[in-house]
């Protein structure tokens, strides 16, 4: 499979970018044959967004149970649907979240749910590429714990038969669901296996003070008496960090994934320490979170977010300009995640978005990334390409219909089982 996007801005500059299997192999002036080609004309090339955390099926439940804290929110409105949720809900809950990722430009998320071999069928048929990670919560029950690592040891070894698109992560929700000695079995596990661990840290004052309580110490310092952290980790949230706590995660090389949305909507209470986070050097992502936290999995509007707390919280309009933010949805998070893409360069994954130049938020052209993280919306995205294939194209996606018809039909029936 060989694809040519011609006339294509890039960097400031009118080229062509040739793509060969899953590879971009060529940019520059030249015209190379293949057996696609796009016209890039009126459209800038940009690398395709990475979602660094979320829990994909919770589209079904978008907008049940707004404005609720988040306790509560939990467990009378979110734990009581999930307990009901089947194998068919995750496909097809996941098919309409890579469907709205696909048409917001991203490529690549992280997740963390239920039944996740539905997930990963729906990601493959999709086309993009997810990090799954099967929710693991023994609320501190041995017996419990037992039959969750044993599912664990299981999965690892079944997802070798999915493609290289699709990886298998640990998953352990929570220090306040999860045990003390499965944390540190997971640790142990992931090390062995070469895995990641995605997980919710330091999220509210409650977890923070829950923690000290039991343990005497706060979350990190707790989690690394534990041997739990390590360049492994995947830390969602981390907005209750103190300063020592900061200078254990850099030391650990623990990588952070900033929820701006989720953390607003949810009013956590504190928002994330980018700026004590990048002095001490540690890596930082976006992601969306869930659909029912967010309530969309727009990573575009993420990125305005995120520029913009920032400036507010530290009374700077300089700090976290828009290239930068770019990067934390982009290079960076292929960084955290080990994949070459994250940017149009020779030798990278073709994991690419084609941006329409002529969509009103993106005109005048003064500033095009600026334009991408302060104005623009999904409907900017024109065509989508991941690991070499057409995903997307003059924003139709084909088979969107048959999922939304499918995904309205699982939710209506979810409420009322």
């Amino acid at each position: 499979m060989s694809i040519l996007i011609e006339d294509v801005l890039h960097q400031g500059i009118e080229t062509n970018v040739y793509i060969e299997g899953n590879t971009i192999c060529y940019i520059g002036p030249e015209k190379k044959e293949a057996k696609t080609v796009i016209s890039g004309q009126d459209k800038a090339i940009f690398p395709s967004l990475i979602n660094g955390h979320t829990h994909a099926a919770m589209t079904i439940l978008r907008g049940f149970g707004d404005d609720m804290p988040l306790q509560p929110w939990l467990e009378t409105k979110i734990w009581p649907l999930e307990a009901k949720l089947t194998e068919e809900d995750i496909y097809w809950g996941t098919k309409l979240a890579c469907l709205e990722m696909i048409k917001s430009g991203t490529t690549m998320f992280c997740d963390m749910y239920w039944h996740v071999h539905s997930a990963a069928k729906a990601v493959e048929e999709m086309g993009i590429r997810a990090v799954l990670s099967s929710v693991f919560l023994d609320s501190f029950d041995q017996t419990k714990a037992s039959e969750q690592k044993k599912r664990m040891e299981i999965l690892v070894e079944e997802f070798q038969r999915y493609s290289s698109r699709i990886r298998i992560a640990l998953g352990p929700h929570a220090l306040y669901t999860v045990s003390g000695e499965t944390l540190r079995w997971i640790a142990h596990f992931a090390k062995e296996k070469e895995l990641f661990i995605h997980f919710h840290l330091s999220e509210t004052a409650k977890e923070v003070e829950d923690c000290i309580d039991q343990h005497g110490l706060p979350p990190v310092l707790y989690l690394d008496k534990l041997g739990f952290l390590s360049e492994r980790l995947l830390a969602a949230h981390g907005v209750w960090l103190t300063e020592k706590e900061m200078e254990v995660l850099a030391q650990r090389k623990v990588n952070l994934i900033h929820n701006p949305t989720a953390n607003l909507k949810l009013a956590v209470g504190k928002i994330f320490p980018y700026r004590a986070l990048k002095e001490r050097g540690i890596p930082c992502c976006l992601g969306t979170d869930g659909c029912a936290s967010n309530n969309n999995l727009d990573m575009l509007e993420e990125l305005k977010f995120a520029a913009l707390l920032q400036k507010w919280q530290e009374n700077d309009p300089t700090i976290l300009p828009c290239e930068e933010a770019w990067s934390l949805a982009t290079e960076q998070a292929a960084q955290i995640f080990r994949i070459p893409s994250g940017k149009v360069e020779v030798g990278k994954w073709a994991d690419l978005i084609l941006i329409d130049l002529n969509q009103p938020s993106m005109v005048p052209h003064h500033n095009i990334v600026s334009n991408l993280v302060y104005s623009a919306g999904p409907s900017v995205v024109d065509t989508v390409i991941c690991d070499g294939r057409i995903l997307m194209q003059d924003q139709k996606v084909p088979g969107e219909e048959e999922i939304i018809s499918q995904a309205k039909k699982i939710a209506n029936s979810l409420i009322t089982r």
